[in-house]
């Protein structure tokens, strides 16, 4: 990176704030990390990252307008740490493949265990995943015992945990599908699982609420579909 845009980078991100960013300098910071940007009229730009994330900022108003106003440069250094540029990691990570591009993992999590499709494209390949030892569809994966004490539970079968995290990892962007809530929710404690163990790939795995309780798996891919942001429109 330049020493000029590394130097406006270094000062979006300066305590206390800058108050003198060129709109110009922002721009061209802008334009090197391959951001689109747009002018629009009264003095802001259309910034369009390349994960798809939009912003507009303002220039300040009046005979300042040359300058970045104080929400401006507040609001430009939230938009680049969620794209994951700082001054400590000044380029940003590629991102994830997209619509069909990208290599989906829809993930349906109920008491029985999971079922998992892959689409790719126009592909789709299933499976299923049934906790170690659990043969009987009736059998929960967190379950008490006779003999415990009324309200706990026994521990998540981490290895099954640890068998649904290797296929995330296969995927470019991962849907977990199913209902719940508090230490029923499947979904939360495979997703805090999987974050605790492969952080960095936290941003691929995503959680959607669904009444799947009369969904077919037609219904919940077309679910899956729709949040992915590619649902299929021409009829089957």
């Amino acid at each position: 990176m330049k020493q000029q845009h590394a130097h406006t980078l270094q000062a979006l991100f300066s305590h206390p704030l800058h108050h003198d960013l060129r709109i110009t300098d922002v721009e061209a910071l802008l334009l090197h990390l391959g951001m689109g940007v747009e002018h629009l009229s009264d003095h802001r730009l259309n910034l369009q990252a390349p994960s798809g994330a939009t912003l507009v900022l303002h220039a300040a108003s009046s005979l300042h307008h040359p300058f970045l106003n104080e929400d401006g440069v507040l609001r430009l250094r939230r938009f680049l740490k969620q794209e994951g540029i700082t001054p400590e990691h000044p380029i940003a990570d590629e991102p994830y493949p997209r619509g069909e591009q990208a290599r989906r993992l829809v993930i349906h999590l109920d008491h029985r265990g999971a079922r998992l499709w892959w689409l790719e494209g126009k592909e789709i390949t299933t499976s299923t995943l049934q906790p170690h030892g659990q043969s009987s569809s009736h059998q929960r994966l967190s379950h008490r015992h006779d003999r415990d004490i009324a309200g706990q539970r026994e521990p998540l079968n981490y290895k099954y945990l640890n068998q649904l995290s290797e296929a995330i990892l296969q995927a470019d962007r991962v849907l977990l599908l199913g209902h719940g809530q508090g230490q029923s929710d499947l979904r939360k404690a495979l997703k805090d699982h999987f974050i605790h163990h492969h952080s960095s790939a936290k941003a691929i795995i995503e959680i959607a609420n669904i009444d799947d309780t009369a969904c077919s798996d037609r219904e919940l891919l077309r679910t899956a579909r729709k949040h992915f942001g590619n649902e299929q429109h021409r009829k089957q």
